[in-house]
């Protein structure tokens, strides 16, 4: 599917289906190879398709072919459902339009058109629609760290006791969220490491041609910095929680073994003295006496009533 994105002249983009003359902006979405020809076309430039953007290694991932930049970055999508999707998305460069190629739904692709006129980057150049774009995945990420961590504080607590006992009362549920949150913010993790390397490239490319480099890559790399902080922020989070699920587990787990233990322990002199008194030998002391059975179990129950007596007096009950 081809979208076109045109200047509205008040600093926003008017959307329209197919390949516009005047557009600013292309967006592929998961498009034919006939639509990737067709756009290659007005570029100037080979396409990649699918299985080059997936099988493309990260070294590879920045390239330029002569005037047109292609940037491919990963992107997380549907991150708030419990299966997110993580997928590389295509940016291509050229002198009067930037092309995207995608093959999953990340929002910031639906939220920059309608937010573009309040971007603080303009809509009359293809490079400044790239750095909005960037502005808005790089703010989307931000917003996926935030709900991350808001997960996280909220299993974290009812770990801790502070009164989310009942929604985190399922262990397998509170662990299943944990590990979920890890693996997002790992994503996370993972694009912003793409967006950074694609910012360089940028400067880089500005550079080797004799240009300034625009403001904009500078202000965008230290928004990148700041979220790479916070994401390995959650991530010593996550092992703080998780070490500590584990203590807890193992210190329940310790608790009923010694339970266990003492129980056995507690019966191990009423066993002795009942395998004492039912052995069958024929010349046996006290095997005829009257009172016997009875001493028998008196022995019995007052060695386990002294038994724990005494766990309790080193309080080990």
């Amino acid at each position: 599917m081809i979208e076109s994105f045109r200047p509205d002249g008040a600093g926003g983009l008017t959307r329209e289906e197919g390949l516009g003359a005047d557009a600013v902006w292309v967006d592929l979405r998961d498009p034919t190879s006939e639509e990737l020809a067709e756009v290659g076309k007005v570029a100037g430039a080979s396409l990649p398709s699918k299985e080059d953007m997936e099988e493309i290694e990260l070294s590879s991932r920045l390239y330029r072919d002569g005037n047109v930049d292609f940037l491919t970055l990963v992107l997380p999508a549907l991150t708030e459902t419990d299966n997110h999707q993580v997928a590389p998305v295509t940016f291509v460069l050229c002198p009067r339009q930037v092309v995207t190629i995608r093959y999953h739904e990340p929002r910031p692709f639906k939220s920059y058109p309608v937010r573009a006129a309040h971007s603080p980057y303009d809509t009359g150049s293809a490079q400044e629609v790239l750095f909005g774009l960037l502005d808005e995945i790089i703010d989307r990420l931000a917003d996926i760290l935030e709900l991350t961590d808001g997960r996280i504080e909220g299993v974290s607590r009812g770990l801790f006791g502070n009164g989310l006992e009942t929604e985190v009362a399922d262990r397998r549920s509170a662990l299943a969220t944990l590990g979920q949150a890890g693996a997002l913010v790992s994503d996370v993790r993972n694009s912003l490491v793409t967006i950074e390397r694609a910012l360089t490239f940028l400067n880089r490319e500005a550079a080797g041609g004799g240009k300034k480099s625009p403001r904009a890559i500078k202000v965008l790399s230290s928004d990148v910095a700041s979220l790479a902080e916070h994401a390995s922020f959650l991530t010593q989070k996550l092992s703080l929680i998780l070490d500590t699920f584990f203590g807890l587990t193992t210190i329940e787990q310790n608790a009923v073994t010694k339970t266990f233990s003492l129980v056995a322990v507690l019966f191990m002199p009423p066993t002795l003295i009942g395998a004492v008194f039912g052995m069958n030998f024929a010349l046996m002391p006290g095997i005829d006496w009257r009172w016997g059975f009875t001493a028998a179990l008196v022995a019995m129950v007052a060695s386990s009533v002294l038994s724990y007596l005494y766990f309790r007096w080193k309080n080990l009950l």
